[in-house]
């Protein structure tokens, strides 16, 4: 009598929670890869396809790591949409990412999140560590998506709600920086404060700014000092064009106001390590500059560049 009781309290608690809209359908995309078209982030399964449109403008998925916490979010409005749908044959990349796209197979059906919020995780993920220098770099980063508290509005009527739906991991690549730099090519401006490194219509600098005035010294034998954000300042910067040439670079990487022509690509900035400078004489003042375990980060993502790295020969008169 009391297990008959039981099954009828559970019946009426199950038709109270139904209210007509909300039924419960699982669908899941978490272990299937995800690939992109322009804007459009997707992930197909057999006869099945999760999609989002996030505008480049939102930002979602900047190379660079989140904060502990703080993954980034979006909401799912206006142009920031996610759909679903099922279809009646294998699906192919051409029914998500094409304007005409093809005619079958067929969707079956089509949910569209009419709200709720996308969070996005960022990782950096890094090179095998280089056995002769111990350099690391980053190889690319791991987006983490996932939606909290959206809606969908399915094709019969009905809504379908998540408190918390994973999307999964989106895979995009690091930008390569070269580090190609000739080590004969360090100059160092008049005043004293600043040495660089940059080829001939290069793409690429490595620049030591606000130079400590007992780095670089007329006397035989070595002196280290460390790197800090106010003495001795590593930088390192990508461009999106060609520098000046070798004549011009003075001008350039010398003056009060650095150009803003070539646009500046990406910056990174040594956080740690040690500058050490040997001192001979050969043909004027060689001083042997070498980096040593530096790190450099740019917002939260950072990499080592090396237990011992040649920064170059600055050659001075006697």
């Amino acid at each position: 009598m009391k297990r008959l009781l039981g099954l009828l309290v559970f019946i009426v608690l199950l038709n109270g929670c139904d209210d007509g809209k909300l039924t419960v359908d699982i669908i899941n995309f978490e272990d299937v890869t995800a690939s992109p078209c322009g804007e459009i982030i997707y992930k197909l399964k057999d006869t099945e396809a999760l999609f989002m449109n996030i505008p480049a403008s939102e930002n979602a998925f900047v190379n660079d790591e989140t904060l502990e916490g703080k993954p980034r979010e979006i909401l799912i409005e206006g142009e920031v949409t996610v759909k679903y749908r099922s279809y009646n044959g294998k699906v192919s990349k051409d029914n998500i990412c094409e304007i005409a796209g093809p005619i079958t197979p067929a969707a079956t059906s089509e949910w569209i999140a009419k709200s709720g919020t996308i969070q996005v995780t960022t990782k950096a993920n890094y090179s095998a560590t280089n056995a002769e220098t111990g350099q690391k770099k980053i190889s690319g980063y791991s987006h983490f998506i996932v939606y909290k508290n959206i809606v969908f509005s399915k094709s019969d009527g009905n809504e379908q709600k998540y408190d918390t739906f994973t999307f999964g991991t989106y895979e995009t690549n690091a930008t390569a920086l070269p580090f190609s730099f000739d080590p004969k090519l360090v100059k160092q401006c008049t005043s004293r404060t600043k040495i660089f490194n940059a080829r001939n219509n290069g793409t690429e600098s490595l620049v030591i700014e606000d130079v400590d005035s007992n780095l670089i010294q007329n006397n035989i034998g070595t002196i280290t000092q460390p790197i800090s954000a106010t003495t001795n300042k590593l930088v390192y910067r990508l461009y999106r064009g060609s520098l000046p040439t070798l004549a011009l670079q003075p001008d350039y990487f010398c003056g009060d106001i650095t150009p803003t022509n070539p646009v500046l690509s990406e910056e990174w900035v040594a956080t740690s390590g040690d500058i050490e400078v040997s001192t001979t004489t050969s043909g004027g003042i060689l001083h042997m500059i070498r980096l040593k375990k530096v790190t450099f980060k740019r917002g939260n993502s950072s990499f080592y560049y090396g237990d011992d790295m040649l920064f170059g020969e600055l050659l001075l008169a006697n």
